[in-house]
């Protein structure tokens, strides 16, 4: 049988203190363990996030580098036309001719320049001559178009050259580059150009491209020595 003890005010208050005590440690398990699920949950959270955001940046990387040939037609770039169905080399390297710039690697390496009757070629020349196989009475289409590089852009200064040096010296670094990728990745450097020209470029100037392109390489390991044009396909 139980005794029944009676009790001094002081363990009584010795007791009221223990309860207490016990009270505030369970608050204090609770609010820890709060703290933990939030931080899971925010760990979590910003996990998703990155995931998301290296999946877009993906996406944007491999968009941007699908197609190295991805070239949009303006007043100043129009490209010739075939019925040939070959698709051109992914693993190529691409010169762009337009009436402006040669452009290599996405940027202008140096400055086409264009004179109609000794003046410089307009935006609104450019327009209409795009429009001369439509209509072909229209009196620009009779005029001779020069397209040309500066003679301070080829070798030695001399306007006959046939080695346009600004684009031989971003050439060489550009195939440089690719030989080190290669060698890196175990594959044989194929030393293949895609010329993507505008139909109205003329024979000069793309001798001009090639025998500057055919200059560039690195002895033992390969040089540009295939050469393709990337032309517009149309209906047979």
């Amino acid at each position: 049988m139980a005794e029944n003890k009676d009790l001094s005010p002081d363990e009584i208050a010795g007791q009221g203190k223990t309860g207490a005590v016990d009270e505030a440690k369970v608050e204090d398990a609770q609010e820890r363990r709060k703290k933990r699920l939030y931080d899971e949950k925010l760990q979590l959270s910003i996990t998703s996030l990155m995931d998301i955001m290296t999946i877009l940046l993906f996406f944007l990387i491999i968009s941007s580098t699908t197609d190295p040939l991805n070239v949009i037609q303006t007043a100043a770039m129009q490209f010739a036309t075939s019925t040939a169905d070959v698709s051109p080399k992914d693993d190529s390297i691409p010169i762009l001719i337009t009436r402006r710039h040669i452009v290599l690697d996405n940027k202008p390496v140096v400055a086409v320049s264009c004179t109609v009757d000794k003046a410089e070629c307009t935006d609104q020349d450019f327009e209409r001559l795009n429009q001369c196989e439509v209509k072909p009475l229209d009196e620009v289409c009779k005029k001779e178009f020069r397209f040309e590089v500066d003679k301070q852009d080829k070798e030695k200064s001399d306007p006959n050259s046939l080695v346009i040096e600004p684009l031989r010296k971003e050439l060489d670094r550009l195939v440089k580059q690719q030989i080190a990728e290669d060698e890196a990745l175990g594959r044989k450097f194929k030393g293949v150009v895609t010329l993507i020209a505008d139909k109205e470029i003329p024979f000069r100037l793309l001798m001009e491209v090639i025998y500057t392109a055919g200059k560039v390489g690195v002895k033992g390991k390969g040089g540009l020595s295939q050469f393709r044009f990337a032309i517009m396909k149309t209906g047979s």
